[in-house]
C-alpha cells in the first residue's frame, strides 16, 4: 500500500512539474476590443466586444467576448500570431501586408484555429419588447507553444495565403504580437461544415508583445 501510495505521489508531482514548465516564467494580462473588419469595400460587420490574454513564456490563454451580427450562427475564432514582430512593416505594424510578403515568411506568421462556437441571443429587447437582432459569443481559447494546429488541421480563414508556420514558437509567448480574428459563417444548415472551412476574417483584437517581452 505505502508503495502504491509513494507511486501515486510521485506520478501527481510529475505532472505539476510538466505543467508548471508549459506555463513557467512571469505572465502578463493584456484586453483590447474587438474591432470590426472590412467585408467588402465600405462594408464592416457590427461585430463589437472586447478579447483578453493572459500570456507566459510558453502559454497564451484568452476569452473571446463579442456582440455578433446573429444569433444562432457559427463562428470561428483564428489565432494569427506574428512569432518575428520586428519584421512586420514599420510604419504599419503587423497585418495582412505582412500575410502577402512571402506568404508571411519574415515575420514567422502562424494561422491556426483556436476554436468554434454557435451564437447565442443577446437577451437583449427592443422598445417593442420584442427580443433584438443579433447574439454574443463568449469563448475560451489558448495555445501551448510548440504545439501549434498540427497535422490536419482546419484551414485558415479563405484569401490569407500562406502557407505558415502552424505554431506560437517556443519561449515566445510574452514577445509575439498576436491577433485574434473572430469569423462569421453564412449558416447554410450544416453546422459542422461551417465551423470546418472557415470563411473571411469579420472582426478582430489586436495584441503588442507583452510587457516583460525579452529577446534575450
Amino acid at each position: 500500500m505505502k508503495r502504491i501510495i509513494f507511486s501515486c505521489s510521485a506520478l501527481v508531482v510529475l505532472c505539476a512539474s510538466s505543467v508548471a514548465f508549459a506555463d513557467d516564467g512571469p505572465r502578463a494580462f493584456q484586453s483590447a476590443e474587438i474591432r470590426a473588419s472590412e467585408i467588402a469595400p465600405g462594408i464592416f460587420s457590427s461585430a463589437e466586444g472586447a478579447a483578453w490574454l493572459k500570456r507566459s513564456e510558453n502559454r497564451v490563454d484568452g476569452r473571446v467576448m463579442a456582440k455578433v451580427d446573429k444569433a444562432d450562427t457559427p463562428y470561428t475564432i483564428w489565432w494569427v500570431i506574428f512569432n518575428n514582430p520586428d519584421a512586420c512593416e514599420l510604419e504599419r505594424g503587423c497585418g495582412p501586408w505582412d500575410l502577402m510578403r512571402d506568404g508571411g515568411a519574415d515575420a514567422d506568421v502562424a494561422i491556426f484555429n483556436a476554436g468554434g462556437a454557435i451564437s447565442a441571443a443577446s437577451g437583449s429587447l427592443k422598445r417593442n419588447g420584442k427580443p433584438a437582432e443579433g447574439g454574443v459569443i463568449n469563448i475560451d481559447i489558448s495555445a501551448i507553444a510548440g504545439e501549434g494546429a498540427g497535422k490536419g488541421a482546419q484551414n485558415p480563414p479563405m484569401g490569407a495565403g500562406g502557407p505558415w508556420n502552424r505554431k506560437l514558437n517556443m519561449k515566445n509567448g510574452l514577445c509575439a504580437e498576436i491577433h485574434v480574428d473572430l469569423n462569421q459563417h453564412e449558416f447554410s444548415g450544416d453546422w459542422v461544415q461551417e465551423l470546418t472551412y472557415p470563411e473571411s476574417p469579420q472582426a478582430f483584437s489586436i495584441f503588442p508583445a507583452a510587457e516583460g517581452c525579452s529577446e534575450d
